[in-house]
């Protein structure tokens, strides 16, 4: 709170009703930052075990399908067989022409990567947008 001083009487002193903000500007740029160091650090780690859902799940109603490549090149669609040329074919019929299904790509780490990129090049080129290229999580 401040004074005035009155020019025309110096003994009458007027109270000044204006709110300094200042420390409250400096208080919310202090508390700003605390909560921008500690956001990261409120991910829980207590571990529970959580009821089960009765509504299914959107992956539930259109499962990923599988493809799997071996080391020696072999490409599988969820557990058969199948030659490269014929997965476009296959998917479609698998999925009911519905393109919106995912497609999980497995690959042995010791392929030639191009062999990886000609099967995703075959699904993508039958129309199919989501395809995943599954890993192993690094321990």
């Amino acid at each position: 709170m401040g004074f005035s001083i009155n020019q025309k009487n110096n003994r009458k002193r007027q109270v000044l009703s204006e709110i300094n903000i200042t420390p409250f500007v400096d208080v919310l740029l202090v508390l700003l930052i605390i909560f921008m160091v500690a956001a990261p650090m409120m991910t829980s780690s207590i571990q529970l075990e959580l009821p089960q859902g009765a509504a299914k799940s959107e992956s539930e109603k259109n499962p990923p399908i599988t493809i799997s490549v071996k080391a020696d090149g072999k490409v599988f669609l969820q557990d058969e067989e199948i030659k490269l040329a014929f997965i476009a074919e296959k998917l479609i019929k698998l999925t009911d022409s519905n393109l919106s299904n995912k497609i999980m790509v497995r690959a042995d780490k010791r392929l030639d990567y191009g062999r990886v990129m000609d099967v995703v090049k075959t699904i993508s080129q039958a129309g199919f947008s989501q395809i995943a290229l599954v890993t192993e999580v690094a321990q």
